[in-house]
């Protein structure tokens, strides 16, 4: 009986069986990429109209059915691979206006010295308006050539064994700390390994380079030169690294005050993603628990830093882009961008690097 009931199992299943291995697949659906129609070699900003705008046309993406489509031309240093890309402009249509000035800074701010040329690779993401993934083109080499009165931060980062991210220079190293008041002053509290490192200035390059070479004085290789000796550390331990290049100068001191180390440590405001309702966590640093970061997008508005979710500890200042947040200071000005954020718990510093 039990071998009949068998059999009769397996002639059931025999049919449905067949009929599966006979069953038609559904057809995929062949998806095409936006790209740059006829791009220009070079694209030359001049700053002589605060109105002018750069157009770029852009061949439509194809994503198998009809659809509404957003158009988002986007750039990055070349070699990078888009790790960390800006946003110049978006459209509905197959026409891309951006605006030369924001071009301009955004140039500068990936590498290029303004009032010279340099390549910067360009791409397009097509956003489709139903549930389906993004397309990404191919990328385009072309050269900028810059104005130089536009102003630029510098932003400075750590490298070496001494440092979070030893020797890689392109892994979201650590940033310096620039002082609100003094752009050519930097300053980073926290802790480091016994050994050397350096000062980089374009993450995921070379140079420009800092170091010195005589212990005092701070030397640097801007390009096609020679690079400069390490800042050294004599051992393990929380300092204070202050880097002057106005006065070419650098001093790393131990910290003597006690460490705080909080659970957690987020941006709160009208600017951040939950406003005034919750804080947006942000992570601390394995290397260094008392650095914290965050890459978030920012509306126009104001932010605060606070610890445990909860207002006891919070930290706040009146500067922009950078600064030194106190207890129960004021609110801190932000516009609206893309940004990596980075805070200092053992003396407050902050920095915003907009991507």
């Amino acid at each position: 009986m039990r071998l009949l009931s068998k059999i009769t199992w397996l002639a059931f299943l025999l049919p449905l069986v067949i009929a599966c291995g006979e069953m038609e697949q559904p057809p995929i659906i062949s998806q095409t990429p936006a790209s740059l129609v006829s791009p220009p070699s070079t694209i030359t900003l001049t700053g002589e109209d605060p109105e002018e705008v750069i157009v770029f046309s852009v061949s439509p993406a194809d994503f198998g059915t009809e659809m509404d489509v957003t158009y988002i031309l986007q750039m990055d240093r070349p070699g990078n691979n888009f790790a960390n890309p800006v946003d110049l402009g978006s459209s509905t249509n197959t026409t891309i206006e951006v605006d030369a000035v924001e071009l301009n800074g955004r140039a500068i701010s990936k590498g290029i010295i303004g009032g010279e040329s340099g390549p910067m690779e360009f791409r397009v993401r097509s956003v489709p308006g139903r549930t389906l993934s993004a397309l990404v083109g191919e990328p385009v080499s072309i050269t900028v050539a810059t104005f130089a009165d536009a102003e630029v931060l510098r932003n400075l980062f750590l490298v070496g064994e001494a440092t979070a991210r030893g020797w890689d220079n392109n892994n979201n190293n650590p940033p310096l700390f620039r002082d609100p008041e003094n752009e050519d002053l930097y300053v980073y509290t926290g802790f480091f390994n016994a050994g050397g490192f350096k000062v980089l200035e374009v993450l995921g390059q070379w140079q420009p380079q800092y170091g010195t070479n005589d212990g005092s004085t701070i030397a640097v290789n801007p390009g096609g030169g020679s690079d400069p000796d390490v800042f050294n550390v004599p051992s393990n331990g929380y300092y204070t690294f202050t880097f002057d290049l106005s006065t070419n100068t650098f001093n790393l001191e131990p910290l003597e005050a006690e460490t705080i180390t909080f659970t957690t440590v987020g941006i709160i405001g009208s600017g951040t993603a939950e406003g005034w309702d919750a804080s947006t966590a942000m992570t601390a640093l394995q290397f260094d628990g008392h650095i914290w970061n965050i890459t978030a997008t920012l509306s126009d508005g104001e932010m605060k830093f606070r610890a445990n979710d909860a207002w006891d500890v919070n930290w706040g200042s009146n500067t922009e882009i950078s600064g030194i947040g106190t207890q129960d200071g004021p609110n801190i000005p932000v516009s609206a961008g893309t940004y990596n954020i980075w805070f200092n718990s053992l003396d407050g510093r902050y920095i915003l690097i907009e991507n």
